[in-house]
């Protein structure tokens, strides 16, 4: 099973969003996420946080924490996640709106990746994945599409890409030169990148939305 985490960043086309939920997948809304949450018609499986965001403490809260804390709200619905023993997931409502959210949950998704899980950011057009060398990398988007690609937590990422417009074999990507930035999937089924050395930032997305 799944877990799906969902944030109050920004969704802006539910329909989409939707189609993106199993119900298999255990849910967590994370304070303002429960109003996402409703618009989606999915029932939370959890809800928590310190709810600043919601403005308010909803009777089916499962656990209410402080808003003077270390962890984001994002960050302890993973958390939950991953002690309940899960390590797939979704966060959804994690992109968008204020950046500093944005960049935090890229590092929940570093957090989830050094415990053992796999996980993503995902909107209506854009995936974004944290990667290293051992990861298994399949695009999940389709041919024409683009993704960019950047060192994380690291000086360097050493990177092999096929079955995209600039192909590299052990291409030295600096994180002081955006080198990654727009490729293009020409071949989905060909597709493959291997990080050979550090971790890289993965952002896909649909070029004609």
């Amino acid at each position: 099973m799944r877990c799906v985490v969902i944030s109050a960043g920004k969704i802006s086309d539910f329909k989409i969003i939707k189609k993106l939920i199993s119900p298999e997948d255990y849910i967590i809304a994370a304070d303002g996420g429960l109003l996402y949450a409703e618009r989606l018609g999915v029932i939370p499986d959890c809800v928590l946080g310190d709810f600043d965001s919601l403005g308010y403490v909803p009777d089916c809260a499962d656990e209410v924490y402080p808003s003077k804390k270390d962890d984001t709200d994002t960050m302890l619905a993973v958390k939950r996640g991953l002690a309940k023993g899960f390590r797939d997931f979704l966060i959804i409502g994690g992109l968008g709106g204020r950046l500093d959210h944005t960049v935090a949950n890229i590092s929940v998704m570093e957090y989830i990746r050094i415990h053992g899980g796999k996980g993503i950011l995902a909107d209506e057009n854009t995936v974004v994945r944290v990667i290293g060398t051992d990861d298994e990398i399949k695009p999940l988007l389709e041919n024409g599409d683009c993704f960019s690609v950047f060192p994380f937590g690291c000086e360097y990422a050493v990177i092999s890409m096929s079955g995209v417009e600039y192909p590299t074999v052990r291409q030295k990507f600096e994180g002081s030169f955006p080198l990654g930035v727009s490729n293009h999937v020409t071949d989905a089924d060909k597709f493959s990148m291997t990080i050979h050395e550090g971790k890289a930032l993965v952002i896909e997305w649909k070029e004609n939305n």
